[in-house]
């Protein structure tokens, strides 16, 4: 059954794919760049151990494809730590926010890099907007900004170049989108834009909806609709524990 579904699958991507041949090599002056996904939604549950999404397209138009995919913003705290006579501490702290939890690039062309336009649209990690909203030292920032994106990167939730995109010919493309298990909810954004020789020639935009299913999910929606009840709930579980553990070390040790 699975076998059938995942041919059946495989069938509509190409046949998808068709259409957009015959659609760029009708209306390529109108539509310079035409794209889908092969899902626009993921659901997390216990078992979620990642999932990949087929981003298939053609354009209509000379110049290069550049693929940027951006997760949620969410805020972090970077700590960075120092060692005190032989201890650990967090010496220093930065809170940032608006910060993009999920970053993924792809270019048909690794050294295509225009200055003023990949920074006015975010494309590369030195690229991407970082601010702390209560810093005083430019220097400071920067390196926790860099540190940031790096422990972000090592959790694979950063990523460029990750996978080439392949050209089936001058005018069809295809790239395959990695999400790791540790993605968060929400609403990711898969950009696409065609440049050449410094300027934007199109751009398209395509939603993917990360949701959370099953018993996590109640519990974060109860956590986040009830918090007073949810920590209460909380508290009494982690008494009632203590109290069970306490009675059968007693048994135990009678």
């Amino acid at each position: 059954m699975l076998r059938i579904l995942l041919i059946l699958r495989t069938s509509l991507i190409l046949a998808s794919l068709i259409s957009l041949l015959l659609i760029s090599g009708q209306n390529s002056e109108a539509r310079p760049i035409i794209s889908g996904i092969s899902a626009n939604e993921i659901n997390i549950d216990s078992n979620f151990a990642g999932q990949k999404i087929l981003l298939f397209g053609a354009k209509g138009d000379v110049g290069d494809i550049v693929i940027v995919v951006r997760g949620p913003k969410k805020s972090y705290i970077v700590n960075k730590k120092a060692q005190i006579f032989g201890v650990w501490h967090n010496r220093k702290r930065m809170k940032f926010d608006e910060v993009y939890s999920y970053y993924s690039l792809f270019s048909t062309n690794p050294e295509l890099s225009d200055q003023e336009l990949f920074k006015r649209l975010e494309i590369g990690k030195e690229n991407i907007v970082v601010k702390s909203p209560n810093s005083k030292n430019k220097g400071d920032e920067i390196n926790f900004k860099l540190h940031l994106i790096n422990k972000l990167s090592d959790k694979n939730l950063y990523l460029t170049n990750s996978d080439k995109i392949n050209f089936l010919d001058e005018t069809l493309f295809k790239v395959m989108i990695d999400f790791p298990k540790n993605i968060s909810q929400g609403e990711y954004l898969v950009e696409i834009y065609l440049i050449d020789e410094s300027s934007l020639i199109a751009y398209q935009s395509i939603p993917i909806y990360v949701n959370q299913t099953g018993f996590s999910a109640e519990v974060n929606k109860m956590a986040h609709d009830h918090a007073l009840v949810y920590a209460l709930m909380a508290i009494l579980l982690a008494v009632l524990a203590g109290y069970i553990a306490n009675f059968i070390f007693a048994k135990l040790f009678k």
